[in-house]
């Protein structure tokens, strides 16, 4: 019982484990597109900012390792940009 108790704990930290690096890697993806989208797309002064600043909040985020954290910024500023 014990050793099935160790089996999965490690299993588990295996899983937690390679879930980070499929984030890290799409953080710098959607930021790109977020930053190529911007260029392409005619906004308001304000929204602009605002699409700005949440991809450079997604950047930090990334460089600072928090990786959920960043793919929601990004995507938050996708979503302003798909609105228009």
């Amino acid at each position: 019982m014990k050793r099935k108790a160790i089996v999965l704990v490690g299993l588990m930290s295996v899983l937690l484990l390679s879930a980070v690096p499929a984030q890290a890697n799409t953080c710098p993806k959607l930021i790109k597109e977020g930053r190529e989208a911007l260029v392409k797309t005619k906004l308001a002064k304000a929204d602009e900012d605002k699409v700005k600043t949440l991809l450079d909040e997604a950047q930090k985020l990334h460089d600072n390792g928090s990786h959920a954290d960043s793919v929601k910024k990004a995507n938050e500023a996708l979503g302003l940009l798909k609105k228009k």
